[in-house]
């Protein structure tokens, strides 16, 4: 008897297995890879406009400074990824341009480079985000307000929550390096065009045989300088003074205690320009994406 109900359990054990694997073969597939794990995969693409376009309409230009402006139309743009937080040096934004510009976007979310590499195109929809200006950087995100110690405030985009993100962008396609290439930038040529080096702002470019101030001598961010400055730390091409041309380093990037390489160098990066209101000059920075940007000229 004991046998037969030990048989009779091993049938009943087999047939619920057989059962439970037809309902698994039913319902449920590995994953393709063709659906996007990350954004909102329902997006479809209307009213897409250029970057250029965009600034244009919500009056973005060189002398706008710490504003913001809401957008209300149902708007969309299209851009490729060429900066994320890959190397911890972007923080808590994207940049994205397309043929007509660059723009950062910013967001409330660390590892953006686990979801979106560079060269990657996406799709974002606007309508009720903000478009501004941090400082005179143009950007996109919600408006914050900032209080100085002489009590003046200022409005500028600042970042956008983790969940609404998540609802605003959708990925195209697969990532495409080969669609990220720099434009070369000559900031000598420009300093004295403010209008023509703002078209320059958020996009990604190259400076070409250039070398560093206090090149082999001092480190990209040590925390001892960036406590006084917001934990990033500005670094002067020969030539040029701080408030003029440089590179931008946080203190926790992967590289921020690596000496500064000497000798002629081609350098990569997200061009950001920032100017304040007691300043006449923009001063033109340079985001490193990874320390690999930074390369021996040939």
């Amino acid at each position: 008897m004991k046998s037969m109900k030990y048989i009779q359990m091993i049938m009943m054990a087999l047939v619920m297995g057989f059962g439970l694997t037809s309902c698994m073969d039913d319902d449920w597939k590995a994953p393709s890879g063709d659906t996007p794990a990350f954004g909102n995969n329902t997006l479809q693409e209307k009213n897409v406009i250029s970057i250029a376009d965009l600034k244009s309409k919500y009056g973005v230009t060189k002398d706008m400074i710490n504003d913001t402006v809401r957008i209300d139309e149902d708007v969309q743009i299209k851009g490729v990824v060429t900066g994320t937080d890959i190397e911890g040096n972007i923080y808590n934004e994207i940049s994205l341009q397309d043929e007509t510009g660059g723009i950062l976007v910013c967001v409330a979310q660390g590892g953006m480079s686990g979801q979106m590499q560079i060269g990657q195109e996406i799709l974002i929809d606007l309508q009720g985000l903000y478009i501004g200006a941090y400082r005179t950087q143009p950007q996109i995100g919600i408006p914050y307000t900032s209080t100085s110690t002489s009590g003046a405030k200022s409005t500028y985009p600042s970042r956008i929550s983790r969940a609404e993100w998540q609802t605003r962008f959708k990925l195209i396609g697969k990532p495409d390096a080969s669609k990220v290439q720099p434009v070369e930038f000559d900031y000598s040529r420009l300093k004295s065009n403010e209008t023509e080096l703002y078209k320059y702002a958020g996009r990604l470019v190259v400076v070409k045989n250039i070398e560093f101030d206090f090149a082999g001598k001092k480190t990209y961010a040590p925390k001892s300088e960036g406590a006084s400055t917001g934990y990033g730390v500005m670094r002067s091409f020969k030539g040029y003074t701080t408030n003029e041309f440089g590179i931008r380093t946080s203190c926790y990037a992967d590289f921020a205690a690596e000496t500064l390489p000497e000798g002629k160098l081609n350098v990569t990066g997200i061009l950001t320009c920032y100017k304040s209101q007691t300043k006449y000059n923009a001063t033109a920075q340079i985001l490193l994406r990874q320390q690999s940007d930074v390369q021996k000229a040939e």
